[in-house]
């Protein structure tokens, strides 16, 4: 793959047209994981083509996993698997790679594996994969970089999370597969994905309890069966577009949504900021006149507001007819963004977790750097939003989650090109 450097994009004066929603980031990767649990064939359909995924892809090669990915299907063959270490030129690209060693470990009875890595928006610390690993009888042990597990066999266990972690909650349940006797994780998660993730390994013939609550009871059990599966919409690339349209004047459609259940958060943001929502069939209809109204939010566990959404969210607010406050409660670093639109002439001061956006800032195209995947898809919709042209430099964080933001924008009539 050619890797381009750069976007730029023009001033949008209004938005016309349809924007085909992709397959979800956040939940093909643990499904991709959780494939190594079976033995046999899977093909996924409506899969991102994106770099995460290809580089999920790379790391179940590494364990003799076989995976083509062509047209948005995902074929992963795991009949030739096998337990090698993942290295850590590898596994430092990708936050998702630490979701390997929950069915490593059920499969395997070890792991080793480089350390996770990703964006740059915060801690992240691993501590509560771990502390769940050990509860169920894993040993432990990182030197320079690398993450060696290991257990005689896994045991069911009673686990608390003291911060529901979503990467912690899926590698959990994952693991709890393998374990003899029933897993208790309290204060779970409760996100769609893992949802979708549960509701898989229940194809696969996991017996579980309590799916969509904060406490799940996984039995483990070893007559696990490869199934296939459709994933769904990505609500973090839809909630992009949705916020995008409350800035501008627009009348879009988001196609392929056919269930707003897991985006009634971000839908009710949009409405309240003045964006018009209606749900057919299987898209939503989306149209504003591209007047803000501002005013004090915040982000929080699901069902609250996603984090992942908040540079967006701050990047639109720049563009109110009256003050905002956002104030940010999962990661201490996501203001990274702030730099960036002062860049372009936005007034945005932080204080602690919260940040004051100024109302009436007329923002003017610069060049601006994507440090992380979501603040790089702000950072495009800033350029919608600014005078002339703005080019976003930095763009491969982009594609690790948006299969095309240039190809998505230009159906709405937005003039942007790679560069």
């Amino acid at each position: 793959m050619v890797y381009l450097k750069a976007i730029s994009v023009k001033e949008a004066y209004e938005l016309k047209g349809s924007i085909e929603i992709q397959g979800s980031k956040n939940t093909v990767l643990p499904i991709m994981a959780a494939t190594l649990l079976g033995d046999g064939v899977t093909t996924i359909y409506n899969c991102p083509e994106i770099e995460d995924v290809r580089g999920m892809c790379k790391l179940l090669e590494c364990l003799h996993v076989a995976t083509t990915l062509k047209d948005h299907v995902l074929t992963i063959d795991t009949r030739n698997a096998c337990c090698e270490p993942l290295p850590y030129e590898l596994t430092r690209k990708l936050r998702s790679s630490v979701l390997l060693l929950g069915p490593m470990l059920a499969r395997w009875q070890r792991a080793e594996i480089g350390m996770p890595g990703g964006c740059a928006i915060g801690m992240r610390p691993i501590d509560i994969h771990l502390e769940g690993f050990m509860k169920m009888n894993v040993d432990v042990k990182l030197y320079r970089e690398v993450l060696t597990c290991k257990t005689f066999y896994l045991q069911g266990a009673e686990y608390t999370m003291r911060f529901p972690s979503v990467g912690a909650t899926e590698n959990l349940i994952m693991a709890a597969v393998g374990a003899k006797g029933r897993t208790i994780l309290r204060g779970v998660a409760r996100e769609p994905e893992i949802i979708e993730l549960c509701n898989y390994l229940m194809c696969m013939g996991v017996l579980m309890e309590g799916v969509g609550t904060d406490v799940l009871v996984i039995k483990g059990t070893k007559e696990i069966a490869c199934c296939d599966y459709c994933n769904p919409y990505d609500r973090i690339v839809a909630g992009t577009y949705l916020l995008m349209a409350a800035a501008i004047p627009s009348r879009i459609k988001l196609i392929g949504i056919e269930d707003i259940h897991y985006m009634k958060n971000i839908i009710n943001v949009a409405v309240s900021l003045g964006v018009n929502v209606v749900h057919f069939d299987n898209y939503l209809s989306v149209e504003s006149i591209g007047a803000i109204q501002g005013g004090n939010f915040e982000t929080g566990i699901y069902p609250e507001f996603p984090t992942d959404l908040q540079p967006v969210l701050m990047t639109v607010l720049v563009n109110a007819l009256n003050d905002s406050r956002l104030t940010e409660t999962i990661f201490e670093n996501r203001f990274q963004i702030v730099t960036e639109l002062v860049k372009l002439g936005a007034s945005i001061e932080v204080t602690g977790d919260s940040a004051n956006i100024k109302a009436g800032c007329r923002l003017q195209g610069h060049t601006v750097k994507a440090t992380d995947l979501r603040q790089g898809a702000a950072l495009v919709v800033a350029g919608l939003m600014s005078r002339g042209f703005t080019t976003v430099t930095d763009i491969s964080y982009i594609e690790r989650g948006y299969e095309d933001i240039v190809r998505d924008l230009q159906g709405v009539g937005v003039k942007i090109f790679y560069v």
